[in-house]
């Protein structure tokens, strides 16, 4: 018998709470805090202080003698006044907690009745959103959720970047599968500026889509396309939201096409949900070559637009402005040999610090890695480009002090390194690069320019079975940035 549940049964055109229930995480804890104090973790380096120090606010206080006490007592009288005036002003109220981030606000909304149906409002969240616009550029990473599918099974985890002394990440991933509520496979997982979209095959069941607010805990169950099953297949869906420009989050569904189940290769077709019209509209078909096979579930929105990428550096675009897709053609550089005797690795391929960037082995003889910035030509429509170099990371530094980065079986050939980048981070304020790595046994970030190391949390391989053989998987390859919002879903 099926299970009741209410709150995914809601109305799909509707946005929901998602339930609070007993978290049932069918998955083992594969990450936790090192125990080494040494050691320093990302997240310290994210401190916050207060205004005012403990020192500087018991100098103040000492400054109070005796005789000033009924000008206390008369202040805190004018402060009552000012409180109450405040409280019953709603325009004024709404300008002050504007200025607050999402975290706060969500706590907020237990102080009153009052105060939880002005912040939970749709007007008032949209304002927030507006105001406080979560991006890479805007905002600061509250942390990063880790995604894997493995032979058939997926999983999900986090990492919090924040000191503040909470495991709200964790807490996040754990609402996560509340919502979720049943068993069930993660076919697929994407995020853009604080949304999510998850396809979830509900109860081993039922396909299902949903676009999901971990801040506010609220989801939307997403209508599937109408489409052919036999003549099309989904090849991948993108989640695009951007609060610098629109309230409105799309949703972008890539197919291709088929003939008597026959794939037809290199032609592909793109619809587009639109979360103001709760509807997906077709919108446009592409030929490319057979060869280039890209990476359809992991699209990357930037400057506007969503972009894909194949084994080539090549670049597939999604411009949502004259909503068509084109191959972007990509001007090789002197700084940017691609040698056809080599074997060309891509592990990331994402965006941070406001640039698209991409990292790449040449496999073998070589134990560089090479981090790439896209540079858009001012050709026409902005789809000429190249890939610029802009660092050189020696692994060497790397292999010193962790060996099992090499696999010794596959030292001379290709696939010799055993590592994953999920995560590469852009602090231009700072003038920091990091990058994450995912090694056998622990998560650490490599900054690049003073070559330092921090361990972030030591990881348990995933013990599959697969034709028989029990293997054990190490590597995270997928990251996405979560940004704190109020928007609405």
């Amino acid at each position: 018998m099926m299970p009741s549940i209410s709150t995914i049964e809601s109305d799909p055109g509707c946005s929901s709470s998602a339930s609070e229930l007993p978290f049932k995480n069918k998955n083992k804890e594969i990450l936790r805090p090192l125990n080494t104090i040494s050691l320093r973790s990302l997240a310290q380096l994210l401190t916050f202080r207060s205004l005012v120090s403990p020192s500087t606010k018991s100098y103040n206080q000492n400054l109070l003698s005796y005789e000033d006490a009924p000008a206390t007592t008369c202040g805190a009288s004018l402060s009552s006044s000012s409180a109450i005036f405040i409280i019953n002003n709603e325009d004024l109220l709404i300008q002050i907690l504007l200025f607050l981030p999402p975290k706060s606000l969500v706590r907020f909304q237990c102080v009153s009745k009052q105060w939880l149906s002005l912040i939970s409002s749709p007007c008032f969240r949209r304002l927030h959103s507006r105001k406080n616009p979560a991006t890479s550029s805007t905002a600061a990473e509250a942390g990063l959720f880790l995604y894997r599918r493995i032979y058939e099974n997926s999983e999900l985890n986090s990492i919090t970047l924040r000191n503040d002394g909470s495991n709200a990440m964790g807490m996040i991933v754990s609402r996560f599968f509340n919502f979720l509520n049943v068993d069930g496979e993660i076919f697929s997982f994407h995020s853009c500026n604080g949304l999510i979209f998850i396809d979830f095959y509900w109860n081993y069941e039922i396909r299902r889509y949903y676009v999901y607010n971990p801040t506010t805990n609220q989801f939307r169950l997403i209508p599937q396309p109408d489409i052919d099953r036999k003549s099309q297949k989904i090849k991948g869906v993108n989640i695009v939201f951007d609060p610098l420009k629109s309230d409105e989050y799309r949703l972008v569904c890539i197919l291709d096409k088929r003939i008597y189940e026959e794939v037809e290769i290199g032609k592909y077709h793109f619809l587009v949900f639109s979360s103001e019209t709760g509807a997906w509209k077709e919108c446009v078909d592409i030929k490319i070559d057979g060869r280039d096979y890209y990476h359809f579930k992991n699209g990357v929105y930037w400057n506007a637009n969503l972009y894909w990428k194949n084994e080539n550096r090549s670049l597939l675009c999604y411009d949502f402005k004259h909503h068509c897709v084109r191959k972007m053609e990509m001007t090789e550089t002197d700084e940017s040999p691609r040698p056809i005797q080599r074997n060309l690795i891509i592990f990331y391929f994402g965006e941070s610090g406001g640039n698209l960037h991409l990292i790449e082995l040449l496999e073998p003889q070589t134990s560089f890695l090479y981090i790439r910035e896209l540079e858009l030509d001012s050709g026409v429509e902005r789809y000429n480009s190249r890939w610029l170099l802009k660092y050189r990371v020696d692994i060497g530094l790397l292999t010193a002090r962790y060996p099992l980065i090499v696999n010794e079986r596959f030292s001379t050939y290709e696939n010799q390194f055993v590592f994953g980048i999920p995560c590469f981070v852009v602090d231009k304020k700072q003038n920091k690069a990091k990058l994450m790595i995912s090694l056998r046994g622990k998560i650490i970030f490599y900054e690049i320019n003073s070559e330092t190391i921090e361990e972030v949390v030591e990881i348990e391989p995933a013990n599959l079975q697969f034709l028989g053989y029990y293997m054990s998987f190490y590597s995270w390859n997928e990251a996405f940035c979560h940004f704190e919002t109020l928007a609405c879903v």
